[in-house]
């Protein structure tokens, strides 16, 4: 089996990430790309060929000099698994080495124990595998999770709505039933390396991720790179909306439902329940979007005011209609939301990932990228 992504040079890993991205590339191409000569890049790429993690393909005739060789990656060397666990839901994305999308799954349920959770990883990963005919090993998983990191170690702070999956070992259950090394990562974070791993179709090289799920999250990407700063907290924009106070959040959405609606609101988080109870209760989710429109306003400016990002993406598992709507009225500039304060104001765009869930993509991504995607 070819060594672990985490094991190669840093060079070694670009020349993935850029055959990655371009499909198909010369070594001199690569060179240019990666910022060495060509000689370097021949020995680089000599070594990757040896290792089988990537494949020589067809010539290239024109121009000038010898024809060019173009290089692939192999399709061969394995399979990356994210996931994406949350109290309502887990979901799945599995990746060749390519990072071509070989099956998803979404499953709902009220996993209150973490041993509920790995019980339905085991079962789907069997059942992704099955579907897409993927018998190559598997090399890493990466696991979403809505948590902060603290202390020197990184350890897992979760958020309110898993705090019982708290004493599960998680990362060392996880090794040992899937066979293979898990890199957890903070929700929000995962989706940011999914956006830019198949979307951000407008190649914004910084952009701020607002993250409205359960609660409010954030991720930072500067110069074409997730920003972690320190511990991996950085983007936590839900700490500058005090708690107790409303918030653009999922839950705040239900509560608001649960106390205005003449309908309760869908018990769990399926898409497809709350987009029919969407359309029932307009009237009342009209008031709540009037209400959170200030707020994501708010979170916007501040953000712009900081890092002056080319663009915010509002993504999360909040409803995409709703997600939408925000898009069409928050306006960072508006002196309600800014108290006067003025910001160029950024281009406000939704995911551009396709896949079924942003973030376990990105999770699986995680793996795919190595070291340096996070």
């Amino acid at each position: 089996m070819p060594r672990l992504i985490g094991s190669l040079g840093g060079t070694q890993q670009a020349v993935l990430r850029e055959l990655r991205r371009r499909g198909a590339a010369s070594r001199a191409e690569l060179a240019a790309a990666c910022g060495v000569t060509p000689a370097a890049m021949s020995v680089i790429t000599r070594d990757l060929v040896a290792e089988k993690l990537i494949c020589e393909g067809g010539r290239r005739h024109g121009g000038r000099g010898a024809p060019q060789i173009d290089l692939t990656l192999s399709g061969a060397v394995g399979v990356a698994l994210g996931v994406h666990a949350t109290r309502h839901v887990v979901a799945l994305s599995l990746l060749d080495f390519r990072g071509e999308i070989l099956a998803e799954a979404r499953i709902p349920g009220d996993f209150s124990s973490f041993s509920q959770v790995l019980d339905t990883i085991l079962a789907g990963i069997a059942e992704l595998r099955r579907s897409a005919g993927a018998s190559a090993p598997l090399i890493g998983a990466g696991v979403a999770l809505p948590t902060r990191f603290q202390g020197a170690t990184r350890g897992l702070d979760l958020a309110d709505e898993v705090t019982s999956w708290r004493d599960a070992a998680i990362v060392d259950t996880l090794e040992a039933a899937l066979g293979c090394p898990v890199r957890v990562e903070n929700d929000a974070n995962a989706a940011a390396i999914g956006e830019l791993s198949l979307g951000n179709a407008a190649g914004h090289r910084d952009f701020a991720y607002l993250y409205l799920s359960e609660g409010i999250g954030g991720a930072l990407v500067l110069n074409g790179a997730l920003y972690r700063g320190m511990r991996g907290n950085a983007g936590e924009f839900g700490a500058l909306v005090p708690r107790g106070q409303p918030r653009p959040s999922f839950e705040d959405l239900a509560d608001f439902c649960r106390a205005g609606a003449r309908t309760p609101p869908p018990e769990g988080r399926d898409p497809a329940a709350w987009a029919s109870y969407l359309d029932t209760e307009a009237e009342v989710v009209g008031r709540w979007i009037d209400r959170a429109v200030p707020q994501v306003a708010r979170l916007v400016f501040v953000v712009t005011a900081m890092i002056a990002p080319a663009a915010v993406c509002i993504g999360g598992t909040l409803p995409q209609a709703l997600r939408a709507a925000l898009r069409a009225r928050v306006d960072p500039g508006a002196t309600e939301a800014t108290q006067g304060g003025r910001v160029v104001r950024p281009e406000l765009v939704l995911p551009d990932v396709e896949a079924a869930d942003a973030v376990a993509f990105g999770a699986a991504a995680l793996i795919l990228l190595g070291p340096e995607a996070g």
